[in-house]
């Protein structure tokens, strides 16, 4: 009966195993590109890449591939700003207008508070995501931008404020957005794969 039970437990586990690594290669074979770790609460390990880091050149991911991880950067930003708050250098109760010059009467109310939360009433972009902007044409954008309402009474999903905040990161410690996360957060975590992605662009 030991036996049988000790068996069944073994095949259990083994299944299990097989339908989550069946399950990656079904999701590969639909379109699923990226690299997966997953840990059995029985200890076992699937550890593997998946599709292409590169389709023309038909490089497949590995477990070493490093990806752009979009709006995930939001809550490094998020995490800075309250390093900084613990250091005594801001507080999230802090208007936006100590931080920058010429904000309208519409927008002088909105706090670091109300960007971290996307409650600013900001909108959520100006211009794509790569497009090149100097901080002080962002900014002049930024501030002749109309409200969706005002701000702290909604929410709404803003890139804008978070921009902002990297701003404000930069202007509080002194340091570059990606070198005050990464002698903050990153190697204190030992994130040594972590950095800030910025293509390049003439000027």
């Amino acid at each position: 009966m030991c036996l049988s039970l000790s068996l069944a437990q073994q095949n259990s586990k083994i299944d299990k195993k097989q339908r989550i690594v069946k399950y990656l290669n079904e999701m590969e074979f639909a379109g699923f590109s990226g690299s997966v770790f997953v840990e059995l609460s029985d200890g076992n390990i699937i550890s593997h890449g998946y599709g292409y880091k590169n389709v023309a050149l038909k490089e497949r991911n590995t477990t070493e591939t490093v990806f752009d991880i979009g709006s995930l950067t939001k809550q490094f930003t998020a995490a800075a700003i309250l390093k900084l708050e613990m250091m005594g250098k801001l507080s999230t109760a802090d208007k936006i207008t100590k931080y920058f010059n010429g904000v309208p009467s519409d927008k002088s109310s909105i706090t670091i508070h109300d960007l971290l939360r996307h409650q600013s009433a900001l909108t959520g972009e100006i211009g794509e995501d790569y497009e090149p902007i100097s901080d002080e044409e962002f900014l002049e954008k930024v501030m002749h931008s109309p409200l969706q309402f005002k701000a702290g009474t909604d929410f709404s999903y803003s890139n804008i404020g978070y921009s902002l905040l990297a701003i404000i990161i930069e202007k509080v410690s002194g340091q570059h957005y990606e070198q005050f996360l990464y002698d903050n957060l990153w190697k204190p975590a030992g994130m040594e794969s972590t950095g800030y992605s910025c293509p390049a662009f003439s000027t």
